[in-house]
């Protein structure tokens, strides 16, 4: 395992928690903070509350993963399917409802990376172990 694993899942735990913390209690200042409002729509605030959820605790195991060098493969790949699945999204979006605006954009761009640097880091973890799971290899984390 490269030395860059431990350090990615803490900053991929406080993205997936700080975004999930907003959309779960506070997406009006989440999209307010970006120029726009939601509009008073219960079902639109249900489902954005229980995505918020869904990375909050995807954000947590994340976190919990890195803290105890335990299921680092299952961290990264949750990682990635959650930035890369929001990034597809956009993608999908994009096709379907025109350009994003500039804060949209960079959103997307972050996810991507975020996502694409998860694959990299797992991928690379199982090569260095020689198809031995990274779990075996964690005294290198």
């Amino acid at each position: 395992m490269t030395k860059f694993i431990k350090p990615f899942l803490f900053l991929s735990a406080a993205v997936l928690m700080l975004v999930g913390l907003m959309l779960s209690f506070a997406p009006d200042m989440m999209y307010s903070s970006s120029g726009h409002s939601l509009p008073d729509m219960t079902l639109l605030r249900s489902d954005l509350r229980s995505g918020g959820m869904v990375l909050l605790v995807s954000g947590l195991f994340v976190l919990w993963s890195a803290l105890r060098g335990r299921h680092i493969e299952l961290a990264l790949l949750l990682s990635a399917l959650a930035y890369l699945g929001y990034g597809l999204g956009r993608f999908v979006s994009i096709g379907f409802d025109g350009a994003p605006d500039a804060t949209l954009a960079t959103v997307t761009a972050i996810e991507w990376a975020l996502g694409l640097a998860a694959l990299a880091l797992l991928w690379r973890g199982k090569s260095t172990g020689a198809g031995t799971p990274m779990a075996t290899n964690q005294a290198r984390i």
